[in-house]
């Protein structure tokens, strides 16, 4: 009872700092700065508190030590994305970096298809750090994508196409939030790709 409602509380926590940190990033126009800090922060806190509702659902035992590493990345990998608007700016100055004409390379959804086959390729075969770092980073990229596309739609680029999607509805982007740390434990805890690994080890 008590784990059940500690996680009722991480998710009231998300669905807030989803809430206000969107009011404030709207409500914020100046200086820019002061609201790129708030907008990246938001990003921060929603890819940790996500991983972390993850994490703790999962049936690894993890070390501490590599449990605050997962929550590390978790935190890293939100933030750090937004990096590619000054490597598409080619500068470092704010301005630049927040008035591009295009979409910067790792806005493009393709990276969180490819980090999903990634988990699912490995999970057969990889430790278990290794199966919930991807898995973590998976969440890191995906909300910051889900967010970003209440405002700008789901981006896509591929040698098949480069399209966008409209805006997701914001219900849509808090339900998905909320549900993707459990749906990601369940596929973590998945047994049925693990007998694909002991199959595998038995022809090798």
């Amino acid at each position: 009872m008590v784990f059940n409602f500690s996680v009722i509380l991480k998710h009231v926590a998300l669905c807030l700092v989803c809430l206000i940190g969107d009011k404030l990033s709207d409500a914020v126009e100046k200086p820019p700065l002061l609201r790129a800090c708030i907008d990246n922060c938001t990003h921060v806190l929603i890819g940790l508190i996500a991983s972390e509702i993850f994490l703790n659902g999962s049936t690894y035992n993890t070390a501490k030590h590599e449990y605050l590493l997962l929550l590390c990345e978790a935190a890293v990998v939100s933030s750090l994305i937004d990096l590619d608007h000054f490597i598409e700016a080619r500068s470092f100055r704010l301005q630049d970096a927040t008035n591009l004409d295009r979409r910067p390379f790792l806005h493009n959804s393709v990276f969180c298809i490819l980090i999903f086959l990634l988990l699912i390729i490995v999970k057969p075969f990889g430790t278990s750090n290794f199966r919930l770092s991807t898995a973590v980073a998976f969440i890191a990229f995906s909300t910051h994508h889900m967010r970003d596309a209440t405002r700008r739609g789901i981006w896509i680029k591929s040698p098949f196409q480069d399209d966008s999607s409209r805006p997701i509805p914001y219900v849509g982007y808090l339900v998905f939030t909320n549900i993707l740390p459990h749906v990601m434990t369940i596929l973590v805890r998945s047994r049925r790709l693990e007998a694909v690994k002991d199959q595998f080890m038995e022809l090798v």
